[in-house]
């Protein structure tokens, strides 16, 4: 198939997509753990057969499993560890784990910068699923990937689009917005990325709508919760940073008003969001 024209408004966009497979072991590895779903919890065997397809993903659940706990012995397998561990925080866990490998740059200046958006993106998972759980009508678990996912096409970018993420930041800390500054350097922004991506690797449309956590969506527009429980969430995960800069009005009033959160409220869901996300850190 011929390259499409540079005038088509689409084309950074596209062509930024056609490499998508290269970074193949997230999004695959990913898909197959979030088609495991709680029926098969007792055996775990979809989400073993997910795991041990890949040996460095294998051995991190298994030093996770052995280094975190006093065992009388080792535990020599993923399904040992599932067992032990517990399916879902396995799932979520490896997930984490797998995001980690795909945020380490190729010099210090950009893994810091990954190593920033890694922390960001599990900090916002933990956050979200919380939110999910509080009673905001949908999936804590799609809710985590959500967040582990939702700035993953800066990644994206930074390693595969044609352009420069250090000059991207540049513009970013000179005050111009962050999806402006993108679509400048590389012709597309990262949540039109990740959005195409997961369409891509064929995710859930509940899944891809809450991953565009920047948009409001319109009324009566179906997986809006999903929308607006990514964006609060990321928003309480940049507050948890800012220690004492902290402002409920860094919150988007379009995501308190689509989860039916009042402005007297907001404020405790802060605190209660912040505090989920140190404890989630302990245990990572």
């Amino acid at each position: 198939m011929s390259a499409l024209p540079k005038s088509d408004p689409n084309h950074a966009l596209n062509q930024l997509l056609a490499k998508a497979d290269d970074i193949a072991v997230l999004p695959h590895v990913v898909f197959r753990v979030m088609e495991v779903n709680g029926e098969e919890e007792f055996h775990g065997t979809g989400l073993e057969h997910a795991i041990i397809t890949d040996p460095g993903f294998s051995a991190k659940v298994l030093t996770l499993a052995n280094s975190n706990y006093d065992l009388p012995r080792k535990i020599a397998s993923v399904k040992e560890a599932l067992l032990f561990l517990g399916f879902k925080s396995v799932r979520n866990l490896a997930m984490t784990m797998v995001a980690y490998d795909m945020f380490v740059g190729k010099n210090d200046e950009d893994s810091l910068r990954r190593r920033s958006w890694w922390r960001h993106s599990v900090d916002t998972a933990s956050c979200a699923r919380w939110i999910a759980k509080s009673g905001r009508s949908v999936s804590p678990d799609e809710s985590y990937t959500c967040g582990l996912l939702h700035i993953y096409g800066k990644t994206m970018l930074d390693r595969l689009g044609e352009g420069s993420y250090t000059e991207c930041s540049h513009l970013i800390e000179q005050g111009m917005d962050i999806r402006e500054a993108e679509l400048q350097t590389f012709g597309c922004d990262h949540v039109e990325v990740i959005v195409g991506a997961a369409r891509q690797w064929g995710f859930p449309e509940s899944l891809v709508q809450g991953l565009k956590y920047l948009d409001p969506p319109l009324p009566k527009e179906e997986f809006g919760a999903e929308r607006a429980t990514t964006a609060m969430a990321s928003a309480i995960a940049r507050l948890a940073r800012m220690g004492h800069k902290r402002e409920v009005m860094e919150i988007p009033d379009w995501s308190l008003d689509v989860l039916g959160i009042t402005a007297e409220h907001a404020e405790s869901m802060v605190e209660e969001g912040i505090a989920e996300i140190t404890a989630a850190q302990l245990n990572l």
